[in-house]
Formats: structure tokens, C-alpha cells, sequence
């Protein structure tokens, strides 16, 4: 009989428990539907040491449910990536690129149903502190911030508009449209939001505050980021190759940050599933 290995490397990667590191060999064996549930609980996970072909990362990804695909109608979207999107830090882009990607959920600006998202760390050179991916536990932090920023993300309108037309393609409305902060899905609140860019840089995506002022805007969301990154709520982590990040979207969001240097590589594959059958756009999913 083989030996069976334990699916935990560790407990948790905050101390909160949020977060857990998975046995790269007992992943791979694990019935995909026991993984999703720790997710429900841990928010993400992480496995270190794969040796993944992008034909095999899509395999792992696959098994996860429906995945989120952008073809027919659809087709241009990403600048036509299909399934398996490359995130290469391409300079002319920005989604695909290897500027700041500020907070976040996956799928709310391209009106598509996102349940869980998987990267992979496919090159990662001539980088060590930049880049870094940022994981959030957003219920806790939800549970325990100050009144005056909860109100807010409760009671006001959010509204984003897109400017990088050539990844959102013509799916994504034009102008300015509602993004409900928060979805009750029964056994969590899922969070949808996009935060600002920074100053300085290329945006990919704009969000305003209905009835704020841009300065109220601002002085709301710096408040709101900084509250985010303590580290009881936020793990970042810096990529090395081989490493597979897995994170429920209904139960995170996240951010990256920037990387710059001529030198610097940091290629990461993404994939994305769902529990429901993807027939077209999830047109209730982002429209107010």
C-alpha cells in the first residue's frame, strides 16, 4: 500500500488561519472538491515546486470546475488569451504587465462569474523583493476595521470605468457602471472592488465614490489600503518559480505589486474556474 502523505505543509500562513501551504505530492492526489472546501475556510493556498508545462498547469486548474473561457462573442478579450492567460510583465500592457494591479477581485469588470483563481509562477528571474503578490482576508478585516470605512463600503456606490480597451475589449460597458461591494452568498460575503492606481501609475481601471469628491476618493481608499496591508490581514508573497497560488475569489482579493528593471522577469500563468456553466456574460454580476 502506498503511503499516503499529509495534504498540509502548514497550518496557516497568517495567524489568524488564514491561508495554508499544501503538500506539493498530496495535492496533486487530493479529490479537488475536499481542496475547494479548505478554501471556503483558508481563503488561499499555496504549493511550492511544481513542474508544470502550461498544457499540465491547465490539466490541475481544469479539474476545479468550468473554466472561465473568453471565446465566440467573447474572443478578444485579454488581447485573445482564450483560457490560460500569460501575465509576462509585458511593457506596453498593463493587466498583463509588470506595473501595480491595486486591489481587487477577478472578473467583476469583464461581467463574468470568477469562484477560484490559480497562478503559477512559470519564470521568475533576476527578482527577489518586487513583485510580490498580495493575499487578503477581507472577512476578518471586514469584522474589524473602523466603523466610518465600513459604512462607506456598505452604504455608498461604487463605480468603476476601464481604460485598458485593448485587454477589456468590447465586453466591459463603456463609461462609468456600478460594482456592488459586497454580494451575500449565504456562507460568505463576497467582496467585489477595485481600488485606484497609485499615482504615477498606468491604469488599467478608474473607481470613484459616487457623490465623493476625487480628493474624499482618495483620502478614502489610502485609509482603506493601509488598513488592508496589516499584516494580521494581508500575506504577500514573493514568487519563486514553481509556485502555485490558489485562492477562493469569493473569500479575497488581492493585489500585485509593481516590479521594474530591464533585467527582471516574472512570468506567471493564469487560470480561472467556476461553479456554474459559462454560457455567456454574467451580466447581474457587476451591474448595480
Amino acid at each position: 500500500m502506498s503511503e499516503i502523505l499529509p495534504l498540509y505543509e502548514a497550518e496557516s500562513l497568517l495567524p489568524t488561519g488564514f491561508g495554508t501551504e499544501f503538500n506539493k505530492h498530496a495535492f496533486l492526489s487530493t479529490d479537488p472538491e475536499i481542496i475547494k472546501d479548505i478554501l471556503k475556510q483558508k481563503g488561499f493556498a499555496l504549493v511550492r515546486g511544481l513542474d508544470l508545462e502550461k498544457r499540465d498547469f491547465l490539466k490541475v486548474y481544469s479539474k476545479f470546475g468550468n473554466i472561465v473561457a473568453y471565446v465566440n462573442e467573447r474572443e478578444k478579450v485579454g488581447y485573445g488569451y482564450k483560457d490560460t492567460l500569460e501575465l509576462d510583465g509585458d511593457k506596453k500592457k498593463i493587466v498583463t504587465g509588470r506595473g501595480q494591479l491595486p486591489f481587487h477581485a477577478d472578473g467583476g469588470l469583464l461581467l463574468s462569474q470568477v469562484d477560484i483563481v490559480f497562478l503559477y509562477g512559470a519564470r521568475i528571474n533576476n527578482i527577489k523583493f518586487r513583485g510580490a503578490t498580495l493575499m487578503t482576508d477581507h472577512v476578518l478585516a471586514c469584522k474589524e476595521m473602523p466603523r466610518h470605512l465600513l459604512e462607506i463600503l456598505e452604504n455608498e456606490a461604487f463605480e468603476v470605468r476601464v481604460t485598458e480597451r485593448g485587454y477589456y475589449a468590447d465586453v466591459s460597458p463603456d463609461g462609468w457602471f456600478r460594482v456592488p461591494v459586497f454580494t451575500d452568498l449565504g456562507w460568505v460575503k463576497k467582496m467585489l472592488i477595485y481600488f485606484p492606481f497609485d499615482e504615477g501609475q498606468p491604469a488599467s481601471w478608474e473607481s470613484r465614490i459616487v457623490g465623493f469628491t476625487s480628493s474624499e476618493t482618495k483620502k478614502f481608499f489610502n485609509e482603506l489600503s493601509r488598513f488592508f496591508k496589516n499584516s494580521r490581514y494581508t500575506y504577500t508573497h514573493y514568487w519563486k518559480k514553481g509556485d502555485l497560488l490558489i485562492s477562493d475569489n469569493r473569500r479575497s482579493i488581492h493585489e500585485r505589486e509593481e516590479f521594474d528593471g530591464a533585467a527582471a522577469e516574472r512570468t506567471l500563468w493564469r487560470g480561472q474556474t467556476t461553479e456554474v456553466a459559462m454560457s455567456g456574460p454574467v451580466r447581474d454580476i457587476a451591474i448595480g
